[in-house]
């Protein structure tokens, strides 16, 4: 409830601060797609296992600076996965962990075409650079049941003495940089098509990270009973503590691909164009900025 909220709050500063200019400078889009994670639990390969791809959700408002330029305001729904069992690498294999998590985010995104807005070409493409903040709650199975990671400290969070780590927050901020092209219908709709990686500040996604905690140590924690299965599935037995589990030196990442359906209330090609905000902050007035009154 909080994170819609927010986000409408979102969406109505954004069309306020911009003065709720003509229809013409702003865009609304509904977008699904596919997505999938990049981390600790993922193998050497640059395609992952299609059994770990799962699909997203998104809507977003857009309003257009200046041509060629627009912001945009999105939400989007989602989820991610790993399972050791998928890699073909010896290590993942014996390491046999697994996670699932649900994401949810908001981010401002800046998509520059190639082209101008008012050239009206059927293909146009574009980059795009955004800032983001999402939302997340690794969980794996165990007999049948679901149990969420994190309340359970598999790598020791809830340990109070050997200098292990402290709980991490289950929110993060991230980057997202891609590419994608619009392909124009009508002067009303056009379609997106994108592709972007978002770059983390967790590396807690698949609730892997450092090392393995003593496990008689993380049998005495809250949850230790359900910490010590959870925290190491290998067939042989809990491994030594401070023995690696994942790498800490990279954070996760979050892959999508998505198709977008782009609805734009007034025609680009009236006479009346408006062609961004920034326009018209600063468009030339009689008797202002470089023209002379009557």
């Amino acid at each position: 409830m909080f994170k819609r909220r927010l986000f409408f709050i979102a969406v109505g500063f954004l069309l306020k601060t911009s003065g709720m200019h003509a229809q013409s400078d702003y865009s609304f889009a509904l977008s699904g797609g596919l997505m999938y994670y990049n981390g600790d639990l993922s193998s050497e390969s640059y395609f992952p296992p299609l059994e770990i791809i799962r699909p997203f959700i998104g809507v977003d408002v857009s309003v257009l600076l200046v041509d060629r330029l627009d912001l945009s305001l999105r939400y989007m729904h989602g989820s991610v996965e790993g399972d050791d069992a998928l890699s073909e690498e010896k290590d993942n294999l014996a390491r046999n962990q697994s996670f699932h998590s649900n994401i949810d985010e908001a981010s401002l995104l800046l998509r520059l075409r190639a082209f101008r807005v008012k050239k009206q070409r059927a293909i146009n493409p574009y980059g795009m650079f955004g800032i983001g903040y999402f939302w997340f709650n690794p969980k794996a199975n165990y007999n049948g049941k679901e149990y969420a990671l994190q309340p359970l400290g598999t790598e020791g969070q809830f340990i109070k003495e050997g200098g292990y780590p402290a709980p991490y927050d289950l929110h993060s901020a991230s980057l997202t940089a891609g590419l994608g092209i619009f392909f124009r219908v009508n002067d009303m709709f056009s379609v997106r098509l994108e592709f972007s990686p978002q770059l983390t500040f967790t590396d807690y996604l698949d609730d892997v990270s450092m090392s393995y905690p003593d496990s008689a140590q993380l049998a005495g924690t809250p949850n230790g009973a359900m910490a010590v299965l959870l925290s190491s599935r290998r067939p042989r037995g809990f491994p030594v503590g401070g023995r690696s589990r994942g790498n800490p030196e990279r954070d996760d990442v979050i892959v999508t691909f998505g198709l977008s359906v782009v609805y734009t209330p007034a025609s680009k090609s009236n006479a009346n164009t408006k062609l961004g905000v920034f326009h018209k902050i600063f468009k030339g007035r009689k008797g202002w900025w470089g023209q002379s009154p009557d």
